[in-house]
């Protein structure tokens, strides 16, 4: 299976260099362990002035801006323990997909 998701371009530059192993979302799916995770960078609204021209590739979409870039992992780990994690939210760990 694979899920498709939206990223703060803030977060989503500590996964693209490899620093940030691991996501925190909604459990409002079934992840599994073994299963992919594609990740888009997302520009809010309200953020999107850190660029002074638009680039060609962004595209506009409610709340925001996609990016373009995506980047696809293997989720190799989950953490769903309440004593951990907020009531409806879960902890990814992710092993990064060379394409």
């Amino acid at each position: 299976m694979i899920h498709t998701v939206k990223c703060n371009y803030k977060f989503f530059e500590a996964l693209k260099d490899g620093t940030k192993t691991f996501e925190v979302r909604k459990k409002d799916r079934l992840y599994k362990v073994g299963d992919y995770l594609a990740v888009n960078e997302f520009i809010p609204d309200g953020q999107i002035d850190i660029y002074s021209v638009l680039p060609d590739n962004f595209r506009q979409a409610n709340g925001g801006y996609y990016s373009g870039d995506c980047l696809l992992y293997r989720i190799t780990y989950i953490l769903d323990d309440p004593e951990f994690c907020k009531d409806g939210m879960v902890v990814l760990g992710l092993a990064r997909c060379e394409i």
